[in-house]
């Protein structure tokens, strides 16, 4: 089931798949934000897309 998140910067990352989904969130968070997101709080942002 394809999933999403918005980021408050505007962004939002659709993906089909969990780790693909983790994979790109946790991407952009380090290289734009400079942020590290676990697995499980990429998880929780989500939401159906």
């Amino acid at each position: 089931m394809a999933k999403k998140v918005s980021c408050d910067c505007g962004k939002t990352f659709r993906e089909s798949t969990d780790d693909g989904l983790v994979a790109v969130v946790q991407r952009h968070a380090r290289d734009v934000h400079r942020m590290e997101l676990s697995r499980e709080q990429v998880l929780a942002m989500a939401e159906p897309a």
